[in-house]
């Protein structure tokens, strides 16, 4: 039977904007679910007038034939998939972590390996409605009098307003996915093999891990009824090494979507601590979630001297793909991953993003980091991200701003189209009652 939950979604909106209605108070929400922005010195506190948004956090709507659900702003992508799964469709992008939520990976930018085929999180969006700092709630899209609201909610982060619900597209999805993995030694022919498999309409996911100029992994991922090797997350082997190998795997539609989420990519800690947890904790808390609101806390106080000789780089950079070689060069020359790699996939967007400006329809190269490196104790604190933040913004690129960000003003607004932010900002915030972009990224509110 299928669920249709818009009606209370609709109650739900009522009722807040009667609450909410002609605010002149700062904002700040309260909401279930941890945040996924990472921050290297931790979040300044917003004394502001808290909302509270957590009823917001259902999938609402199912549309089979019209490949669409509407889901509220913040359902994480865990529920999400445990509502489309079963009847056979996925979101275009669905982010590897099952705690980000919709509205959180659409106002910031989510990215997955089939980004290359449909775009971050937000080219998949088709409508919103946002609750504003007034107190008011409009439905924005691509073709009423909010358009230009609906292109600037990419990497707003919530200051122009917050996502109560999104109508997103679905696409059809196969049980299994059959991986296979190659091995590379040399970062000319890794790029090279990755804008090959990018234009092969038969490949659904493209990433490649990347320990050093002399070895690379190139995993490319496609849809499948059969089932052979199939593997588990949850098994013995973390994900990442699966695929730090030569050869074929398979994982369900779900292992292979959350693939990374267990160990949080390869952030929880290699050792006896963490490989009995893995061990002998149940599922439903080995996820990033647990470890982001624990684990860190934990390894903080047991290994506390040895995270003194370690810098935090979590990071994502893009760079038009003429760069992509000069950027893993320079990444790799600048930085001690101690054994850990890099993932690098290839992104082409369909559409344009007010506040995110890549070119549409044009190649680039997506480097993440999610680990932390060997410090110099010579360099100033963050020398690496700043190195390298240096680097890509100076081969016209970007960057992503869940994570710490060194820009001066002038230098942030050129690179995230600050002109028209004011703009944004002065029509759907004019009292300034929500933080600005910069605060938001730079001075980390």
């Amino acid at each position: 039977m299928q669920i249709d939950l818009r009606a209370k979604h609709t109650s739900l909106l009522k009722q807040l904007e009667r609450d909410l209605a002609g605010n002149t108070q700062r904002l700040k929400i309260k909401k279930k679910t941890i945040s996924n922005l990472f921050r290297y010195d931790g979040r300044k506190d917003l004394t502001a007038r808290e909302v509270d948004l957590s009823q917001f956090n259902e999938p609402l709507y199912l549309n089979s034939r019209a490949l669409t659900l509407d889901v509220q702003g913040l359902t994480t992508y865990e529920q999400i998939v445990d509502f489309v799964l079963p009847h056979g469709f996925l979101p275009l992008i669905t982010p590897e972590l099952k705690h980000i939520t919709v509205g959180g990976a659409t106002a910031g930018i989510g990215i997955e390996a089939n980004t290359f085929k449909y775009g971050f999180v937000h080219n998949g969006m088709l409508e919103a409605d946002v609750l504003l700092s007034d107190g008011r709630v409009v439905t924005c899209s691509a073709n009423n009098k909010f358009k230009d609201l609906f292109y600037g909610l990419a990497n707003s982060y919530g200051t122009l307003g917050y996502i109560l619900r999104a109508k997103i597209k679905l696409r059809k999805v196969l049980p299994y996915m059959m991986l296979t993995t190659k091995q590379f030694d040399s970062i000319s022919t890794l790029v090279k093999e990755l804008k090959i498999a990018g234009a092969d309409a038969l490949n659904d996911s493209i990433e490649s891990l990347v320990y050093s100029e002399n070895e690379q992994y190139v995993t490319i991922a496609r849809q499948t009824d059969e089932h052979v090797n199939v593997i588990s997350i949850y098994g013995d082997t973390i994900f990442y090494k699966e695929i730090s190998k030569p050869g074929q795997l398979s994982l369900t539609m779900k292992d292979f979507v959350f693939r990374y989420d267990p160990e949080w990519f390869w952030n929880v800690p290699q050792n006896l601590l963490f490989y009995n947890f893995r061990k002998f904790a149940p599922q439903n808390i080995r996820n990033s979630g647990f470890y982001t609101r624990y684990g860190q806390h934990l390894t903080n106080i047991l290994f506390k001297k040895k995270n003194d000789m370690l810098e935090k780089l979590i990071q994502d950079w893009e760079v038009p793909w003429k760069y992509a070689e000069s950027l893993l060069h320079f990444v790799l020359k600048t930085v001690d991953l101690c054994n850990l790699p890099l993932l690098i996939t290839p992104i082409i967007v369909p559409g344009k993003a007010t506040l995110y400006p890549l070119k549409k329809n044009t190649l680039y190269l997506n480097v993440g980091s999610y680990s932390f490196v060997k410090k110099n104790r010579n360099n100033p604190p963050y020398y690496i991200t700043k190195s390298i933040d240096e680097f890509c913004f100076g081969h016209d690129g970007i960057k992503m701003l869940y994570s710490t960000t060194f820009l001066k003003k002038s230098e942030f607004d050129s690179i995230y189209n600050g002109r028209e932010y004011i703009m944004l900002k002065k029509k759907y915030d004019p009292l300034g009652l929500l933080p600005n972009l910069f605060e938001k990224a730079v001075q980390a509110y």
